[in-house]
């Protein structure tokens, strides 16, 4: 009996333990549960939103395939990475086509050129012979005429047949003379036939000439050069590698094949969502942290931002957002980069100089994307034909001699001289009226202009572009020059005075543009303005040194690389701030838990400006007190059936937005 109490008690005394044990277990929490807590603060609050982007060049130009009417293959080409000078050759295109043509178009004009002298040769000879036989034929009229003066001796017969004798004289010299005038104008037409198959020789001629211009693309700035990918062929599928362009390769005219890119002057693009963007404006003052330099803070500005938002459909993010471009502090960025101050003003200098030059492809090429070029029809017998799809061709007789920019489109009429199709399209164009020949005499009065016409007609002296030599044109243009100073007439120094040799007209400029006849040449580059390469600078042209030959010291970044950029929306100075979740809304009204003593007491707040972490207090608190970040009062488990209720509830991350 007492085993079995002894026994029972043990029992109840091990149930009261494993009792005692569990209620001990669920009162752990409470009894260790801790309030988190902060002070208020009072400082310079900043307002910032982050966004990620990608570093590239300010300027770059685009070179394009020119097109060359046969097979456009490399031959030569700088390699990927290297750094191009100004004048320093990019690409170079087979030209045994060309020069073969280039040989058949003279043998062609020499053919010509002989037969005209053999037909002129025979309308001499025919000329002296018809006068010859003229003169008799004269002498016989004569001779009848003094016949029939002696027919008052004659018998009546006789009479007769001395009258019949001058009628048939007569009647032969008109005949004679008739004849003689057809002879001479057939003639005269076969030599103008010989004389339109020349001009169109020499046209043929030229503009394979101009087209073996084309063969060489040389850098109009100081760059990095970044080769194209070979889209020759028009079967793609999504995730097929497409090679770069190397010597060998075959490209379409007109497509795009290196980039020249400026690094003389970076800049970073990057997207923000349009929460982020009702916070930005043009200037505001951002913190860019390169990915390749991630200990130092750069600082920008935002340069420009865009418009409208859009979304890539090769991007993993289909939402759509806001182009936003930011500038660099590139003295600070070199710096940084451990560039000494040598180094930095060479740098600073080509970005100077850079910036100063018209950015745009090749003038001699054709392409979309700013280097579209088109030329309108030059006036003259041996003008110039604008080539269907508009290929670049070359002036002569009656126009021009040089290349000019126009307008993005329209067409303008003028007087004597090639400043008609530029200043045609340069007024329909807008933005191009610096272009063409018609912009360079456009700062000129009429009296100026005038002038000058008269000083080039004086010093041509008939002469045409296109039969005179090289030499002769240089010569020609350095002593057009020279008058025109003297006369107190500054032209640009691009400009060559030789494209006012015309006989004007009508040009048409623009993208596209048939071209109309005219004395003026237009070449039309997408806004942009197209330096001009000398054949002395294609002839000396050079390929730029390989990366790893060259030291490269203007290349300290390069395009691609990421970056973190810290922009800065707002700046309160001396303002009280807590957290976000120190403040609790209930009833669309604002307080925090003050603690006072042992207790936490409701107190409530008005909110200034509030972020995505910080919110700005007016009133309701001091600085230095101590807030909770979490409901002292909430139990476990209260939280759900509190917010159903609509109890105060902590406010959590809150969108930034302006004062209220």
């Amino acid at each position: 009996m007492k085993k079995w109490l002894f026994r029972l008690f043990m029992l109840g005394l091990l149930g009261y333990g494993a009792w005692y044990g569990y209620a001990y277990f669920n009162s752990m929490p409470q009894r260790q549960a801790q309030i988190p807590s902060t002070k208020v603060r009072q400082g310079d609050v900043v307002v910032r939103t982050f966004s990620r982007g990608e570093l590239r060049a300010v300027r770059s130009v685009t070179l394009t395939a020119p097109n060359l009417f046969g097979t456009v293959q490399v031959t030569r080409m700088a390699s990927l990475g290297s750094l191009a000078r100004e004048k320093d050759l990019v690409l170079e295109f087979d030209d045994s086509e060309l020069l073969s043509r280039i040989e058949e178009k003279q043998l062609e004009l020499d053919q010509i050129d002989e037969q005209m002298k053999k037909s002129k040769a025979d309308l001499a000879i025919r000329n002296n012979q018809d006068q010859v036989e003229l003169l008799r034929t004269r002498y016989s009229v004569r001779r009848a005429e003094l016949e029939v003066k002696r027919n008052e001796l004659l018998s009546a017969i006789d009479q007769k047949k001395n009258l019949l004798n001058l009628e048939e004289s007569r009647r032969r010299l008109k005949q004679l003379e008739s004849d003689i005038k057809s002879r001479l104008e057939q003639a005269e037409a076969e030599i103008a036939v010989l004389n339109e198959r020349r001009n169109k020789s020499v046209l043929d001629l030229n503009r394979e000439r101009q087209r073996l211009m084309q063969v060489k693309l040389l850098s109009p700035i100081t760059g990095l050069v970044a080769v194209r990918q070979n889209r020759a062929s028009s079967f793609f599928v999504p995730g097929m590698q497409i090679p770069d362009i190397r010597e060998g390769d075959q490209v379409q005219p007109g497509m795009p094949v290196a980039d020249i890119l400026d690094l003389s002057e970076l800049e970073v693009i990057s997207r923000v969502g349009e929460l982020d963007r009702a916070n930005l404006r043009e200037g505001q003052d951002v913190l860019i942290s390169l990915d390749a330099v991630a200990d130092t803070k750069l600082n920008g500005r935002i340069k420009s931002m865009s418009g409208t938002a859009s979304a890539s459909v090769f991007a993993n993010d289909p939402a759509k957002k806001f182009d936003v471009i930011f500038s660099i502090d590139m003295r600070q960025l070199l710096s940084a980069l451990g560039a000494d101050n040598a180094q930095i003003a060479k740098i600073l200098a080509t970005a100077e100089a850079n910036r100063k030059k018209p950015v745009a492809a090749n003038p001699f090429t054709l392409g979309g994307g700013g280097a579209m070029a088109q030329m309108a029809q030059a006036g003259g017998p041996a003008g110039m034909m604008a080539a269907p799809g508009g290929a670049p061709m070359a002036p002569f007789a009656g126009g021009q001699g040089a290349q000019v920019q126009g307008g993005q489109g329209g067409q303008g009429r003028g007087g004597q001289g090639g400043e008609a199709g530029g200043r045609g399209g340069a007024r329909a164009g807008g933005a191009g009226r610096q272009g063409g020949a018609g912009s360079a005499m456009s700062a000129l009065s009429d009296e100026q202009r005038t002038k000058a016409r008269e000083i080039i007609t004086k010093l041509a002296a008939g002469k045409s572009v296109a039969d005179m030599k090289d030499n002769e044109r240089a010569d020609l243009q350095k002593k057009i020059v020279a008058e025109l100073a003297k006369a107190g007439i500054k032209l640009p120094e691009t400009f060559n005075p030789l494209m006012m040799m015309g006989r004007g007209g009508r040009g048409q400029g623009g993208p596209g543009g048939p071209g109309g006849m005219g004395g003026g040449i237009m070449v039309g580059i997408g806004g942009g303005t197209a330096g001009q390469f000398t054949p002395k600078d294609l002839e000396v042209a050079k390929l730029p040194p390989p990366p790893e030959e060259d030291s490269q010291l203007d290349v300290l970044l390069r395009p691609g690389m990421l970056a973190d950029v810290e922009i800065i929306v707002d700046k309160i100075t001396n303002a009280l701030n807590v957290p976000a979740q120190a403040v609790f809304e209930r009833e669309n009204k604002y307080f925090v838990y003050v603690r006072k003593q042992d207790k936490w007491e409701e107190q409530p707040v008005v909110i200034s400006r509030r972020t995505e972490s910080t919110v700005v207090l007016s009133t309701g608190v001091q600085n230095g007190d101590t807030v909770a970040m979490a409901d002292p009062n909430a139990k476990p488990g209260s939280k759900k059936k509190s917010d159903s209720k609509g109890g105060g509830g902590p406010m959590g991350s809150l969108p930034a937005s302006g004062a209220k």
